[in-house]
This record gives C-alpha cells, sequence and structure tokens, in this order.
C-alpha cells in the first residue's frame, strides 16, 4: 500500500468535522509552501509577494500590495552585480581584514578595478550604517590626533602640487597649527572599552569650529574627555555638554586614570592599516577612517554584521553605482 493509499484509508474514518479540520490545516501547510523563500517587500515592507519570473537568471517577485517587482538582491550591495553572495562574501571579509585589493583579485580570479569598486562600495555602505553613522563616544573618551602624508595614489601627481612624487615608505611630521601642503590630520576619539570614531578636516592641527564640525552628535552629554593639551578640544565642552580634561594638567599620581594610552593605540591601529596598504588617496582617506573605527578591536564581529546588513533584502538601500565610487563622499582639504 502506497503513502497515498494509506493516507486516503485514514480519511475515510473520519468524521466531517475531522476532515474539515484536516482541510484547513493542509491549506495552511500548502499556502505557506508557496511562500517560502519569499522576502518582503523592500518598498513597503509588504509579507504578499508572488514568483514573478526570471529576468538575468534571478528569480522576480511582485508585491501585491504596491505592485513593484523586485529580487532577492534589491536594495543589497549586490543590486546590478554579476556575482553572487560567496564573492561578495570574500570582498567584504577582506575589507575589514585589512587584505591588500590585489589579493582579493588573485584569490578571486577577477580584476584588480572589479574589485576596487567592490571595495569602495562596501565602504560606502558601511559609512551609512546606523552602528558607523550614529557613534556616540560616552563614559571616559579619548581624543587625539594624528598625521597622514598626502596622497595622490591611482592617479599621476598633478603638476599644481608643486613637488616630486614620493616613494614608498615616506612619514608624515606632526604639525603644530600650520597647515602643512604634505600632511592630512585624522582625528581620532575612542571611548575606553567602547566604540571608536575617526575623521578627517584639515591639514594642521584642528581648530575649534572643525572640532565642532567633526565630534558634534558623536560625544554624549556628561562625557568625560580627555586630550593633549590643545586648547581647541575645550571648545566641545559647550557644543556637546562633556567635560574636557588636559592630561598634561594631572598630578603625577593621577597619571594611570588621566592618559591618552587607549587612543595612542586607535591611531597606532591606524597608521599599521595606512602603511599595510602603502597608503591611501586623501580623497578616499574619510572611507578608510570609517573602516578603521569600525574593525578596531570588532574584526571577526564586523565582517559577520556586514555580510547580513548588506547582502540581505531590507528597507534601507545599500546599493552603490560605479558612479559613486568615483563621485560619492570625497574628502577635499
Amino acid at each position: 500500500m502506497t503513502r497515498l493509499e494509506e493516507l486516503t484509508k485514514c480519511i475515510k474514518k473520519l468524521s466531517a468535522d475531522a476532515v474539515n479540520t484536516l482541510l484547513d490545516a493542509v491549506k495552511i501547510l500548502l499556502a505557506s509552501e508557496s511562500t517560502a523563500g519569499i522576502p518582503d517587500c523592500p518598498y513597503c515592507g509588504s509579507t504578499e509577494a508572488i514568483r514573478y519570473g526570471h529576468k538575468c537568471g534571478k528569480q522576480r517577485f511582485l508585491c501585491k500590495q504596491c505592485g513593484r517587482t523586485f529580487a532577492t538582491t534589491t536594495h543589497t550591495i549586490m543590486s546590478q552585480s554579476h556575482f553572487n553572495g560567496a564573492v561578495w562574501q570574500e570582498v567584504i571579509s577582506d575589507t575589514v581584514q585589512g587584505n591588500a585589493i590585489d589579493y582579493s583579485a588573485k584569490k578571486l580570479g577577477i580584476s584588480h578595478r572589479t574589485v576596487f569598486d567592490m571595495r569602495h562600495k562596501v565602504l560606502l555602505a558601511l559609512q551609512e550604517l546606523p552602528e558607523t553613522e550614529n557613534i556616540l563616544l560616552d563614559g571616559v573618551s579619548e581624543l587625539d590626533e594624528t598625521f597622514v602624508l598626502e596622497s595622490y595614489k591611482g592617479k599621476t601627481l598633478p603638476e599644481t602640487v608643486g613637488r616630486e612624487a614620493r616613494k614608498h615608505g615616506a612619514k608624515a611630521q606632526k604639525r603644530k597649527n600650520v597647515a602643512s601642503p604634505t600632511n592630512t590630520c585624522i582625528c581620532t576619539g575612542i571611548q575606553r572599552k567602547g566604540d571608536a570614531y575617526a575623521a578627517t578636516a584639515n591639514r594642521a592641527k584642528p581648530n575649534a569650529e572643525e572640532l565642532a564640525g567633526l565630534f558634534a552628535g558623536h560625544i554624549a552629554q556628561g562625557t568625560l574627555v580627555l586630550c593633549d593639551g590643545l586648547k581647541s578640544y575645550h571648545s566641545l565642552s559647550a557644543v556637546t555638554g562633556c567635560t574636557v580634561k588636559d592630561c598634561h594638567e594631572a598630578a603625577e599620581e593621577e597619571k594611570g586614570f588621566f592618559n591618552l594610552n587607549t587612543v595612542n593605540g586607535f591611531y597606532s591601529f591606524i597608521k599599521r592599516r595606512y602603511d599595510f596598504y602603502r597608503g591611501v588617496a586623501t580623497k578616499y582617506l574619510n572611507r578608510y577612517n570609517a573602516l578603521f573605527a569600525a574593525s578596531y578591536n570588532n574584526t571577526d564581529i564586523l565582517a559577520k554584521q556586514l555580510c547580513h546588513a548588506l547582502l540581505n533584502v531590507g528597507s534601507t538601500n545599500h546599493y552603490h553605482s560605479s558612479r559613486d565610487v568615483k563621485e560619492l563622499k570625497l574628502l577635499v582639504v
């Protein structure tokens, strides 16, 4: 006796009410199977979508609520891409781990330019994630600045720069308040046992206005901010409601607490990554600053978080075009 015949025999023994109950359960089961694997609409969030054919080898869906069609890659970083999720996972992982673009290109068997565009699409999406965009330093936080050399990596040095091209390995010299034609300043902040933040504003030590622009919205009210004595940091008290303490003014017995060891460790991490990349083009520096801040002490977790956020359909659009890579959120100092 087949399974179907056995089921039919059992059903014949049921009462009319039992048959009706069983029929309702079967209808629910069939409905759930028909919608299995169908994502929510990324445009309106509706769960009422149906399969709607294929395009370019990808399953399309039609939302019954808003009438728009979509695929499992809509609003993800993979939208308009010829590469599947496995390739993007490798690019995301290599980006977070600090591996070179040439390393990823050789491993995946694709061109340097393609991996470059994919990496910068990841960096642009990373800057827009709430966890990155809304970093808030709290408790006891340390602020300081570091310097890297201006870089035109990837393009011919313009004649207007007025200097010869440098060899790899040159180091930036720490400046005072005088702007340097060759240096770029990275302002860094980190909460002890918490988040980190990095951004670039200019070529010299930052003034009060620049610090307000960089840290407004990123320092919680009541935070104890430790700094190195640069007077412009004290202006943050009025802007953010924090308390600023100059570590140089601390008594000798207080130096165990009033120090900048944590932020020094953070910008040493930035320098190591920067040197490993053999510099970063200055116009892309803030994209990498976001990566440095997000990945500091968080490398393994960040890779998983990024894969989940950028490779799954959702209401937030993480797609960026190759034109965005060339034009969006470029740094000018």
